[in-house]
């Protein structure tokens, strides 16, 4: 009665072996109160028995590779690009613009065509050439004779 009790409470190699491995150990230990797992295990201890009582020499290795992949994809550098006139100056950044142009009141007709935005009022008209096609006019803002208008595409 007493032999069986020491059994249950014997590890095999495998058990021991797989049981005190860092991170997994716990794991393993859990398999191991599993039928399944008992019988594999101690079939495993018994190869390993017969393989010792023959004298089977063998070199033991281990191998682990880690592999790392980036989480984030390539990083595309934003460029800007900035666009000096007499009256009015653009910086273009990504899919928006922002245009500051000189009008001489804050009610003007704004109106995007094509690659040209026409500004309009009563005695007022100026026609800008636009670097790309914009579709919309995201925020407009004036102050002191200065209208700036962010573009998007």
């Amino acid at each position: 009665m007493k032999k069986k009790k020491d059994d249950e409470n014997e590890k095999g190699i495998v058990e021991s072996f797989l049981g005190g491995m860092p991170v997994f150990g716990d794991f393993f230990k859990e398999l191991a109160k599993t039928e399944t797992f008992k019988e594999r295990f101690k079939e495993v201890d018994e190869k390993i028995e017969e393989n010792l009582r023959k004298g089977y020499k063998k070199k033991w290795g281990f191998e682990a590779n880690i592999s790392v992949r980036p989480i984030f994809n390539e990083v595309k550098e934003e460029t800007s690009e900035i666009t000096i006139s007499e009256d009015y100056f653009y910086g273009k950044k990504g899919d928006n613009l922002t245009l500051a142009v000189k009008v001489p009141k804050e009610d003007v007709d704004l109106k995007i065509k094509g690659k040209d935005l026409l500004i309009t009022s009563d005695n007022f008209e100026k026609k800008i050439v636009l670097p790309g096609y914009f579709r919309s006019i995201k925020r407009k803002q004036y102050k002191e004779g200065i209208l700036v208008l962010e573009l998007t595409k």
